[in-house]
């Protein structure tokens, strides 16, 4: 592939997200949740709430106002009350101790910095929470840029998002970039808006019926290695 600078999405691509999430959620409701709450009817209304919160955030919205209530709205639709900033905090700590990786991530990331490649971390998320991680895989001596929507106040898969990593390399032309990420609708659209090529990490094999078309997809690490070769 005739591609310079290779924007990397973070979690579900590199980090195992899943991995700290499941732990993460499993003890905020430890702490949190009332005696006679099932932890798996909380867990499907959590995962609702988080959905419309995300999507709330790529389409602008400001996000700590959103994360600091998505617990305490899953809990008041069971009628319980809790300090939603209090278990988001809780939580936030449980996460940033999660340094699970995607199988083959670091011999991925290492083997294209040999290659020549500019890396970049282009990651929707809290900064704290992504720059402690990539610390504690390591993998952040590989990339050459971080952003994190966070920091920068802009969410994938919004334009200004893409714009703001153009501004940090202004010698290459777009066609110079493509996007990889697990997100149809955050790293695919983002990338699609911004008018550059992008990589589909579709390890689940989950049919795409939107209208949003990656370049390429592959299922595996190995097979994104391949093709990048």
């Amino acid at each position: 592939m005739n591609k310079k600078i290779l924007i990397f999405d973070l979690d579900d691509t590199l980090l195992d997200f899943k991995a700290g999430e499941i732990k993460g959620l499993k003890k905020v409701f430890t702490r949190f949740a009332q005696a006679d709450l099932n932890y798996h009817e909380w867990l499907t209304t959590y995962h609702n709430v988080n959905q419309l919160v995300w999507k709330k955030i790529e389409q602008g919205m400001a996000a700590k106002p959103l994360l600091d209530t998505r617990f305490s709205d899953t809990f008041s639709a069971f009628g319980q009350r809790i300090d939603g900033k209090e278990a988001e905090a809780y939580y936030r700590l449980q996460l940033d101790q999660n340094d699970a990786m995607i199988p083959g991530a670091k011999a991925l990331i290492h083997t294209l910095k040999e290659a020549g490649y500019l890396l970049i971390a282009g990651t929707n998320g809290k900064t704290s929470t992504q720059y402690q991680r990539l610390a504690a895989t390591t993998l952040d001596r590989y990339f050459d840029h971080i952003v994190i929507s966070d920091e920068i106040g802009i969410a994938k898969p919004h334009p200004d998002f893409f714009a703001y990593i153009f501004k940090l390399l202004p010698e290459y032309e777009r066609s110079a970039y493509v996007m990889i990420g697990d997100s149809l609708r955050s790293d695919i659209l983002g990338a699609q808006q911004a008018m550059i090529d992008s990589i589909w990490f579709n390890p689940t094999h989950a049919e795409n019926h939107s209208a949003i078309m990656p370049t390429f997809t592959v299922s595996t690490l190995a097979e994104l290695a391949t093709l990048l070769a």
